[in-house]
């Protein structure tokens, strides 16, 4: 057997298994680097949004104005009804917003009557978020004018549209109640006159009729109404023809001499009484004030009405 060299002949060794410790290291360092890479990355991703998300940011919002006025004054020109506000905070409170948070109050309750220059910064108050804050207005000062409330009765109007059928008209339109009260800026009531009710349509009626709860119109928006609905009955009869007669007695009070003692009296009927109507059928009488009234025989009562009288006046003779 030849002979060998203690150095050249090699030990095999059984390997030591790795300890607790190398374990983690290896878990941690070595075993699946792209999961951790990824996990590295993503949490990368999640810590700049954040940060950025909670960095102060500014922006343009348009806020509703929300007017406190005195108890007895009123506004009387347009101030505007949204103004745009500068806002500064985290993205995150920003886009939370909601329409019911983007109302600024503006309390005018200590103001007199007259012009007045509002300040926004001064007189506006927005509840806002902890966090988020205000930096300016625009426009950041708006002009008001206050004036006092009124009260006034104004004449109703009925407003007809269209015509009744062929061969018929409108005898007469009465509303419920003649006037209305209206309540608003002095200066807009005063100028008012009459206030019209919506449309009444009379296309194809052939008898009278009553609209039921008419809406008044009032168009101005600084004038409101207190009782804004009314009742308007439409008499509607055949179409009426006018003839005029000359020479009708006039009748005075018992023991009073007027003069003219005749005069010419136009009549509206329809076509059949007033064909049939003649000038002994007429007869004017004097109230004790000489007003004329105009009497028919028992014919034509109700069927004929008096449309005019010339002359309308009369004169006692002593």
């Amino acid at each position: 057997m030849p002979f060998q060299d203690i150095d050249e002949v090699s030990t095999s060794e059984p390997r030591r298994p790795p300890g607790r410790a190398e374990k983690v290291v290896r878990k941690l360092f070595v075993e699946d680097w792209s999961l951790k890479l990824l996990s590295l990355a993503i949490t990368l991703v999640i810590w700049v949004v954040v940060t950025g998300q909670n960095q102060p940011v500014t922006t343009h919002v348009n806020v509703q104005l929300n007017f406190i006025r005195p108890q007895s004054l009123e506004i009387s020109n347009d101030p505007p009804k949204t103004i745009d506000v500068m806002l500064t905070g985290s993205r995150s409170k920003l886009d939370n917003l909601s329409s019911l948070d983007l109302v600024a109050t503006v309390d005018i309750s200590d103001q007199r009557q007259g012009e007045r220059i509002l300040r926004l910064a001064d007189k506006a108050q927005i509840v806002l978020p902890h966090g988020v804050k205000v930096d300016g207005f625009q426009p950041s000062a708006i002009p008001i004018r206050l004036e006092p409330i009124m009260e006034k009765l104004i004449e109703i109007e009925p407003k007809l549209e269209g015509k009744p059928a062929d061969g018929y008209e409108v005898y007469a339109v009465r509303p419920s109640k003649g006037a209305v009260v209206v309540r608003g800026v002095a200066s807009h009531v005063g100028s008012l006159q009459k206030a019209a009710t919506e449309t009444i349509w009379l296309v194809g009626h052939k008898e009278s009729f009553t609209a039921s709860n008419v809406a008044i119109d009032v168009a101005d928006p600084k004038i409101d109404l207190l009782e804004p609905v009314v009742n308007v009955d439409i008499e509607i009869g055949e179409r009426r023809l006018e003839k005029t007669f000359s020479g009708v007695p006039v009748s005075a009070p018992q023991g009073v001499k007027v003069r003219p003692g005749t005069t010419t009296v136009t009549v509206l009927g329809t076509v059949k009484n007033i064909e049939t109507l003649k000038l002994s059928d007429l007869r004017i009488i004097l109230d004790g004030s000489l007003a004329p009234r105009l009497e028919v025989s028992p014919a034509f009562q109700g069927k004929v009405t008096l449309k005019s009288v010339t002359p309308s006046t009369f004169e006692s003779q002593k």
